[in-house]
């Protein structure tokens, strides 16, 4: 449980109705402006009457930890980001914020394809030690952020405070993801409840936080269009699940790729590429030398690192299937799974807590809340 102060409780509240990064940058940076009083905003271009509206907002408790601008743990690829949130409220693992982070979103009316991909998308991040970005939402969100699960960590952007949960069938699925080590954050001050208004809000801080934007299934008229918009015009790279041609669940999504959106045709070359792993058609020297049976000790010197983080390295192709080991510390080119085109990927086996319906066994947390908008 954490409590912030009147500064930062008035900043959360004012947050879009002023340019904080800019009366930071003037006032001489975020710890110059926590300082200031009433006249030091009036005197950066504020109404005496909002700067005592201001400073003089009683300071919230969160059940979670709070992260403000300052704090060490505020993630920094958002921090460079313009219109940043001065706070985030998180309920779960702080570390996860700073790791490399990839967008999972989509319809709430997902075809059975759309929901093997999104979990099989989600599961090849997790291997690959990335960490799956969704909403929480029904359908594909839930599939993506419940992939992840089986192989590592997620982090739910919610569209309400933390003292509740929508939809409300998703309560457990938040409480197992809080509990494997991810986390779910959000702007809002924790009694906020969820309203039609806060989820475009939650779709702009999803985008904030990834490196980009991967859209499974869309109808035309999604929320998750709306995030591809938002990262467009933030410069997150967008890429798209190619849907079948006349489903309405991927109308929308197909015309993302026809104005010039990324099509993902192989999950294992993107997640390989977003984890900085080579393509088996870009193997580097160090691995080609392995692989044609070089020593471990060979293939370290001919990368210039330690051996250690080159096992870590092999390590991360093994689990995406670009490599095999071999017994006597020796490696063969893998044969791992491919998903293109439109033929779905096998569905993931159940994860460990999680029943073979897809329903999970793990502690509820929050509220249970009236579901977000159908889309």
């Amino acid at each position: 449980m954490d409590t912030i102060s009147s500064f930062w409780s008035g900043a959360q509240q004012l947050a879009d109705q002023l340019d904080l990064d800019d009366l930071a940058r003037r006032a001489g940076g975020w710890r110059a402006l926590v300082r200031a009083e009433v006249r030091d905003l009036v005197e950066l271009g504020l109404s005496p009457e909002v700067a005592r509206r201001w400073l003089s907002t009683p300071p919230q408790t969160t059940r979670g930890s709070a992260l403000t601008r300052l704090h060490p743990s505020y993630p920094a690829h958002l921090a460079q980001r313009r219109g940043a949130p001065p706070v985030l409220f998180v309920d779960g693992e702080l570390e996860l914020l700073q790791r490399r982070a990839i967008a999972v979103v989509g319809t709430r009316r997902c075809t059975p394809y759309g929901a093997s991909v999104a979990r099989h998308l989600g599961a090849a991040l997790g291997r690959a030690g990335l960490v799956t970005i969704s909403g929480l939402a029904r359908g594909i969100d839930t599939h993506a952020h419940r992939g992840a699960l089986c192989t590592g960590q997620t982090l739910a952007v919610l569209g309400h405070g933390l003292a509740h949960t929508s939809p409300p069938s998703n309560a457990e699925l938040r409480g197992a993801i809080e509990a494997s080590g991810g986390a779910s954050v959000t702007t809002f001050p924790d009694h906020r409840t969820p309203a039609r208004w806060t989820f475009p809000s939650r779709n702009r801080w999803i985008v904030g936080l990834a490196e980009c934007v991967v859209i499974v299934e869309a109808p035309r008229g999604s929320g998750a269009l709306i995030t591809a918009r938002l990262a467009a015009e933030h410069d997150v790279p967008v890429y798209v699940i190619p849907g079948q041609i006349g489903v309405s669940a991927c109308r929308g999504s197909n015309e993302l790729i026809e104005a010039g959106a990324l099509p993902l045709l192989d999950v294992e070359a993107f997640v390989a590429h977003q984890a900085g792993l080579p393509p088996e058609h870009e193997r580097p020297d160090w691995l080609v030398h392995l692989l044609a049976g070089g020593t471990l000790e060979e293939s370290a010197r001919l990368r210039g690192i330690s051996l250690l983080d080159l096992l870590e390295d092999l390590t991360r192709l093994e689990l995406i299937g670009q490599v095999v080991r071999l017994p006597g510390g020796r490696y063969a080119p893998g044969g791992g799974p491919k998903s293109t085109g439109n033929t779905p990927p096998p569905p993931p086996s159940p994860c460990p807590g999680e029943l073979p319906d897809g329903s999970s066994s793990s502690r509820t947390l929050g509220t249970s809340t009236p579901q977000e908008p159908i889309s």
